[in-house]
């Protein structure tokens, strides 16, 4: 999976989500925003997901913080809005959207859904405000050294040290290495790309543009098929995400994830078909499909039969069948049995008698 790399500068783009709602406090829903570059977390309690909400809440943070460059964010209706996309270009905001139903990509903002479900848990366990309960979770995050950037979100934000229950030694500006900020965030994530992909068998995009495909259905009940019947065929594919379109003009877009590719469709059945028809069509679809065969792997014989095999192949001509032990004995027995002249004996007489002889020339020393 490709990584989204850090910019340059904070609050050059932002990610922004939902999350909820929460029935227990009156279907209430958090907007979160976060900076891709310091990881600053802004969390506020909205009643709707309306893009009236939306904008009111963001007109407040501009306020304060300013506009940024751009916007990352999913498909979901306000931010997909014509109402949210000319808000955004009055303001010279670039909207960046993630593939539908694929929320990785959005990741950074998706993490921090964890931090604001243990704030609304710990307000319902202890019966106090919701808003407080985010307030201080949401704090705590901002005021910590970041696991990546090593730095406090709010201190690579701000360019200084908040003071917060402990005194400050000193309040000049803090100077930050832009350099080692970047190396720790590439490292980090090529760490977990290389785990990620690892993990779920990744490899090079097979779907070219002019590919047929089918996709996963939104939704699936048990008993339903993993792929839809309806074809589309493939526009365009940049790192993963695929442009599709069906017979009719229709645009989709998809994560190549969620699509499979297709060569030939067998025709419907036809109960009025007779079998020389139904027999020459299965052929036909089995001969004239170019590399829609099902892989097959180069098959050997297990390691240990090799050395069956060449016992088998150069045993002598006159090996010895053992009833008893219902096998073939190898040149050292056969020579045994010439030397008593016996092949009709077993190898069990032929010991026996061999045995008697070595007992009597050692008794005779």
């Amino acid at each position: 999976m490709t990584r989204f790399l850090i910019p340059k500068a904070v609050w050059e783009t932002i990610a922004i989500d939902f999350n909820g709602p929460y029935a227990i406090f009156g279907g209430i829903y958090i907007l979160v925003i976060v900076d891709y570059r310091s990881r600053y977390v802004i969390a506020k309690p909205v009643k709707s997901t309306n893009c009236d909400s939306v904008k009111r809440v963001l007109d407040e943070i501009f306020k304060r913080e300013g506009f940024p460059r751009s916007i990352k964010s999913d498909n979901g209706p306000p931010f997909s809005s014509e109402e949210f996309k000319r808000y955004c270009s009055q303001r010279g905001i670039r909207n960046i959207f993630s593939t539908p139903l694929f929320p990785q990509q959005n990741g950074l903002v998706e993490s921090c859904m964890k931090l604001i479900n243990k704030a609304m848990i710990v307000a319902v366990s202890n019966q106090s405000s919701y808003v407080e309960e985010l307030q201080l979770a949401v704090e705590a995050y901002n005021s910590a050294a970041h696991s990546i950037t090593a730095v406090p979100p709010e201190e690579l934000m701000s360019g200084r040290k908040i003071r917060r229950g402990l005194p400050l030694l000193q309040y000049a500006k803090v100077n930050h290495d832009d350099d080692a900020i970047d190396k720790r965030d590439t490292a980090a994530k090529l760490r977990v790309k290389c785990l990620e992909d690892s993990k779920r068998s990744v490899r090079e995009c097979r779907i070219k543009e002019g590919d047929v495909v089918i996709t996963q259905p939104q939704a699936r009940k048990k008993g339903d098929a993993r792929f839809s019947t309806t074809r589309y065929t493939v526009v365009s594919e940049e790192k993963g995400k695929l442009i599709l379109t069906d017979d009719q003009g229709n645009n989709l877009s998809r994560h190549v994830s969620q699509v499979k590719r297709v060569g030939h469709w067998r025709q419907p059945y036809r109960k009025d078909a007779s079998t020389e028809e139904l027999t020459r069509s299965s052929e036909e679809l089995e001969t004239n499909v170019p590399g829609n065969s099902r892989a097959t792997r180069e098959r050997k014989a297990p390691g240990y039969l090799s050395e069956y095999v060449l016992v088998v192949e150069q045993r002598p001509r006159n090996l010895l069948w053992d009833e008893d032990e219902d096998r073939f004995w190898d040149q050292e027995f056969v020579n045994l049995a010439e030397q008593y002249d016996d092949e009709r004996a077993t190898f069990a007489d032929l010991k026996i008698r061999l045995w008697d002889e070595q007992s009597e020339e050692g008794s005779d020393h």
